[in-house]
């Protein structure tokens, strides 16, 4: 029992030590929809927009910061990082009815 008591503390100890590795989500954009509308990842993630309509191009746009990917054609992507916690919203640039949220959690 104690070592099994010893084992389960050094398991804790680890993953304490070693955090889990970051992750990339996909949003695809398609139909005029970024898919999933609302995501929640961790400080730390990487989310990549995906387009994957057959002839319109998107952006992804924040307003806080000021920042527009470049145009996605059919089959391009993007990726953002995203290192602070908080709910940010999206839009997309040429089509301002299309949004979506990410809520970044520590």
């Amino acid at each position: 029992m104690r070592n099994l008591l010893a084992c389960l503390g050094c398991i804790t100890m680890l993953s304490v030590a070693f955090p889990s590795a970051a992750e990339e989500h996909v949003v695809s954009i398609s139909a005029y929809r970024f898919e999933p509308s609302k995501i929640r990842i961790r400080v730390g993630d990487t989310v990549r927009w995906l387009n994957m309509e057959k002839r319109t191009s998107h952006s992804v746009l924040f307003s806080t910061p000021d920042l527009e990917s470049e145009r996605l054609f059919p089959g391009e992507s993007w990726s953002r990082r995203f290192d602070s916690p908080g709910t940010i919203v999206y839009g997309c640039g040429p089509h301002p009815e299309m949004s979506g949220t990410i809520e970044v959690t520590e």
